[in-house]
């Protein structure tokens, strides 16, 4: 089967336990007014972005990693974009890899039909979900879509995948979800699967913002800046949490 790759990227510590293969798919039906990868939104090679590729040809790339994957205890790890809109590439590629005994994992917005993901949770590790905002009304504004077939997504494949590696982020981005009402709120939400293992927050970067210029398109959060770790740390803190699980992390580390 072929598929639509942005790029792949070798040795990322961020995506996944150990070091991690990264292969970025093209297309994703959402609209964040933060997306730092905007050559990854169009399901279509565009200014040179994208390349068409066979399942075989990603899995003979990761491969190739393999020996880093042993010693560090990583593997490979699909994004995007959004997996999603490519399920059964996708399923491709995770399946071959299972059957090489490389570690799988994939980051999802999980916006799209049940169906989708269930063609890919037999030879999947780990799953990382993004959880932009808890608030209908602001994920609406802020994302392009309700929220609710996320969250219920998400619930589902908690209760159907019980033995499944659950890792939620929140992308912080300032003015915008940065509150303790909306980490509370994740938290809480979190708080009734066993197996969420863990909520991070991730700082809000520019790292996009030549891309955009590169497509010809604007950008409209240009004046907003990068939180600092240590305030993230503090808005981290300040969430209350009745249980001990999920770990709330900050920084890679976990904040008590």
């Amino acid at each position: 089967m072929k598929g639509l790759v942005l790029r792949i990227e070798k040795s990322s510590i961020y995506d996944g336990d150990g070091l991690r293969t990264v292969v970025y798919l093209k297309g994703c039906p959402l609209s964040c007014k933060w997306c730092s990868t905007p050559e990854s939104q169009e399901k279509k090679i565009e200014y040179g972005y994208g390349k068409v590729m066979t399942s075989d040809e990603v899995v003979q790339e990761v491969e190739k990693d393999a020996v880093f994957f042993y010693h560090s205890g990583g593997g490979v790890t699909l994004s995007g974009g959004e997996v999603l809109m490519q399920a059964d590439f996708a399923k491709e590629i995770l399946e071959k890899c299972i059957f090489l005994g490389i570690n799988t994992a994939i980051e999802t917005s999980l916006y799209a039909k049940y169906e989708e993901f269930e063609k890919i949770s037999p030879f999947l590790n780990s799953l990382y979900v993004d959880i932009k905002m808890m608030d209908n009304l602001s994920h609406k504004k802020w994302v392009g879509t309700s929220n609710n077939l996320i969250l219920e997504n998400l619930a589902r494949i908690c209760e159907d995948n019980p033995n499944l590696n659950i890792h939620v982020r929140i992308p912080v981005i300032p003015s915008i979800n940065d509150t303790k009402s909306n980490i509370q709120s994740t938290i809480e939400f979190c708080e009734k699967f066993s197996n969420i293992r863990d909520v991070e927050l991730l700082p809000y970067h520019k790292f996009g913002v030549d891309t955009y210029k590169k497509l010809g398109r604007n950008y409209d959060l240009s004046h907003i800046e990068s939180p600092k770790i240590e305030d993230l740390k503090k808005l981290a803190l300040s969430v209350e949490r009745m249980e001990l699980k999920p770990s709330l992390i900050v920084d890679g580390k976990n904040i008590k």
